[in-house]
Order: structure tokens, then C-alpha cells, then sequence
């Protein structure tokens, strides 16, 4: 059964599904018998088909096929009920038969139905899945296609909308080839545009469905509409809405497809404005940003400096990129990879490392001998004394003298935390300040 499956799936168009003449399996016979001289196999112009049988004796038995279909038109039916109905009178099949029925059956109407395993929409028929019909029907619903009149005039805007041809008899083929730009769409987006909440609510309930889409027919007809905030009733019964809702498709779709790029402008006019303070494009401001940090001793800096240094000089010519590697310098993550929280963090972030780098930078066009003294540059700013500023060069030689006043103080220091940096940063206000 598998085998003629295969060949009725593959070889559809060729003589005898591309049997040999002096070949003689099991399947083959099967297939002269069932198929062939029936005619429920033909081939019209090149063309090969499975339909309705020419012998009359098959009448009865193809219409009670289609009457099935029909009645799944409003609500899904397990494929176990359509096996019940050939079971019994005035059929009474035998399972043998059958299991070659029900196949080629699903085969031949295959664009007129879709199939579900559960709640998973199964878009294309194949050998296997046709297998586990057979041994396991009751996994399985089907659901006849229903696009007709308004639905119709619904589904072919969906369709002029993706630059699509009309259709006026839409099939599962059809359907598959419609959602499969909104589903691609949706798996091409940057998980930011996957995960952030800062979109409108109708456009967070589209993507919504569009992330969870399964059954085409009530995706298109169901879901979008009431994501976006219509009923049934308003697009079946006022044309004027459906203009409006397909609309509303197009806005949603460019504000999801947008927003990541929101967040790199966004990112990207915070950190100029931190950085060099004056509007410039990309990579003008790159290449200011460098050479503010041209003096800098790299090899003075720490872990994490040093990585946002390399990714400030990095010669990335893509400003989508170079914004992204500096992101995750600061934060880990790229910038596609941001969540909504993190947006805060990474500004924040950003602030940190350039006010040491800036800091530092001061430091390094200093002459200092490395190898015996150290050097400090300290600012502390309060609304009470305002902007304080000193650098201090130490020698090296007075470490132990420093350690040991360091536990002095700490044994005269609390369990506060904030407490005791208050308590140092006003020392240190009163050193620099002479009081």
C-alpha cells in the first residue's frame, strides 16, 4: 500500500505511475485493478489525475466521498466518522479495501480539504502521514473549504494585498500559497519584533495570530478580523470595512516589521548624543567616536572596556551592525536580540562605559612612570558642591601604607552600604575641597 502510495504521489504523471511492463509487484496489480481500469487514474495531456471513476459502480461510493467533504464545510470531522460510513450499509467495505480507499479518496480531493492532527494543521499530504490515517483515523480532522461570496471578495483582497493573483476557486494549495507570506514574515522578524510590547494592542493581537496560525480558513477569516478589532458580521456586510481592515493589516505588518528598526534609531540618537553631542549620520559619528579614544592605552583597560573599545574601532560598515556589536559590548545581547526591559539597562550601560573611557582617556595623555606610581582620576558631583574633579598620582612604593590605612578605616565602617560610601564620598569632598 506504502509503495503504491509513493508512486501515485511521485510518478502521477507517467504511464502506469512508471511501472515497467515486465515488472509484475504487488502494488502494480493493485493499481491496474483499483486505478487504471477504472479510470480513477487518468493522464490528460501529460497531465496525470485522480477523479471520479468512469465505472458506475463506483457512483454510490465517490458521492458519499463528497458528502463527507461537504459536511465539514462548517465544523471539522474526525476522519473515523467517514471510515464509520463506509463500514457500515449500504456499504459495508471491508478493511483490506479500505485501506486503499481512504487514501487514494484523500489524495485525489486533496486541495479541497485541510487536514489537522489535533489542532496542527498538516499543509501537505505525504506518504507517511497518509500511512498513519490508516492505522491511527481518529488522530486526524479534516475540514472542507467554505470561500464563497463575501469570504471570496475577503480572501482575493488578502491576496491582491501580497501582489497575489485572484482566485475564484481556492483550493488548499491556494490557501497555503497566501499564509505562507504572512507565516514567513513572521520567522524572518529579529526576535526584538518577535517579543517587544511597545507596539499598538491590535498590532500586538495580529502578531499574536500570526506567531500561532494554524488553520488558514479561520486564520483568514476569523482571527485577523477580530485581532484587529471587527466582527464577522461588519466584514461580510459592509464593504467599506473590509477596505478598512485590509488597511489595518498593512499599518500592523509595517509597524511590526518597523520596530526594530526604531529601536537601532533610538540606540543610535542616545548614544550620539552621549558620545560627541552634535547629529551626524553613520559613519561620520563613527569615525568622531573613534578618534576621541585614538590616545587611550589599551592595554590599561579592563575586560569589558577593552570589548567596547574593539567594537568602537571595529571596521563594520554596516551601521545596523556596528550599532548592534556595541550594544552587546554593553549588555551582552545584540540589539536584535534586545527585550523591552533591556532597553533601560543598555542605556545605562552605555553612560558607564564612556564616562570611564572619557576618564581615562584624561589619564592616558598624562605622563605617569607605570612602573613605580599609579594614578587616580576622581569626580564626584552633588547639588551642594557641585562638580569636583582631581587627579592623584601615587607611588607605588606607598601600598602597604595605603592597605593598612584601608583597614583601618574599614573596622570604623558599618554594615550600610550607602551609608558608608556617603560617609567616604563626603571625606573625600572635604580632601578636595581643602576644608
Amino acid at each position: 500500500r506504502k509503495k503504491l502510495i509513493d508512486r501515485l504521489m511521485y510518478n502521477l504523471d507517467e504511464q502506469n505511475i512508471g511501472f515497467e511492463v515486465t515488472e509484475f509487484p504487488p502494488e502494480k496489480s493493485i493499481y491496474l485493478t483499483l486505478l487504471r481500469e477504472t479510470g480513477l487514474h487518468k493522464i490528460n495531456s501529460g497531465v496525470g489525475v485522480l477523479n471520479k471513476p468512469d465505472n458506475s459502480s463506483y457512483d454510490d461510493l465517490w458521492n458519499a466521498g463528497i458528502a463527507f467533504l461537504n459536511s465539514s464545510k462548517g465544523k471539522d470531522r474526525n476522519l473515523s466518522d467517514f471510515i464509520s460510513i463506509l463500514s457500515q450499509k449500504p456499504f459495508k467495505l471491508k478493511q483490506g479495501f479500505l485501506d486503499y480507499w481512504v487514501p487514494i479518496f484523500l489524495l485525489a480531493k486533496r486541495d479541497e480539504f485541510a487536514l489537522f492532527d489535533g489542532s496542527n494543521y498538516i499543509p501537505e499530504l505525504n506518504s507517511d502521514i497518509l500511512d498513519l490515517v490508516n492505522k491511527r483515523p481518529s488522530l486526524f480532522n479534516i475540514k472542507a473549504f467554505d470561500v464563497s461570496g463575501v469570504k471570496l471578495d475577503l480572501f482575493n483582497r488578502y491576496r491582491v494585498f501580497l501582489n497575489q493573483a485572484e482566485n475564484q476557486k481556492p483550493n488548499n494549495k491556494i490557501f497555503i500559497q497566501t499564509i505562507k507570506p504572512f507565516l514567513t514574515f513572521y520567522r524572518d522578524l529579529p526576535e526584538y519584533a518577535k517579543k517587544t510590547n511597545r507596539l499598538k494592542a491590535k498590532t500586538l493581537a495580529l502578531r499574536k495570530v500570526i506567531a500561532s496560525a494554524k488553520d488558514p480558513e479561520k486564520t483568514f477569516f476569523e482571527d485577523f478580523p477580530i485581532a484587529l478589532g471587527y466582527t464577522n458580521q461588519e466584514i461580510q456586510s459592509n464593504p467599506k470595512k473590509v477596505e478598512t481592515f485590509i488597511n489595518d493589516i498593512k499599518l500592523s505588518i509595517k509597524e511590526i516589521r518597523t520596530c526594530y528598526d526604531d529601536l537601532v534609531d533610538r540606540f543610535e540618537e542616545y548614544f550620539i548624543n552621549q558620545s560627541i553631542g552634535v547629529q551626524s549620520k553613520f559613519p561620520e559619528y563613527k569615525i568622531e567616536i573613534q578618534k576621541r579614544y585614538k590616545f587611550l592605552k589599551i592595554y590599561l583597560l579592563q575586560t569589558n572596556q577593552k570589548t567596547f573599545f574593539t567594537r568602537l574601532q571595529s571596521e563594520l560598515d554596516d551601521r545596523k551592525t556596528w550599532l548592534s556589536s556595541i550594544a552587546q559590548s554593553c549588555v551582552g545581547k545584540p540589539l536584535e536580540s534586545l527585550q523591552d526591559n533591556d532597553e533601560d539597562i543598555l542605556y545605562e550601560k552605555l553612560n558607564e562605559v564612556l564616562f570611564e573611557l572619557d576618564s581615562l582617556t584624561e589619564i592616558s595623555q598624562i605622563e605617569i612612570d607605570e612602573k613605580n606610581e599609579d594614578i587616580l582620576n576622581l569626580q564626584i558631583t552633588s547639588f551642594s558642591h557641585g562638580h569636583n574633579k582631581q587627579t592623584i598620582r601615587i607611588s607605588k612604593g606607598k601600598n602597604k601604607d595605603v592597605e593598612d590605612h584601608i583597614k583601618k578605616i574599614k573596622t570604623n565602617l558599618g554594615k550600610d552600604k550607602n551609608l558608608n560610601i556617603t560617609i567616604l564620598t563626603k571625606l573625600l569632598q572635604e580632601l578636595i575641597n581643602n576644608e
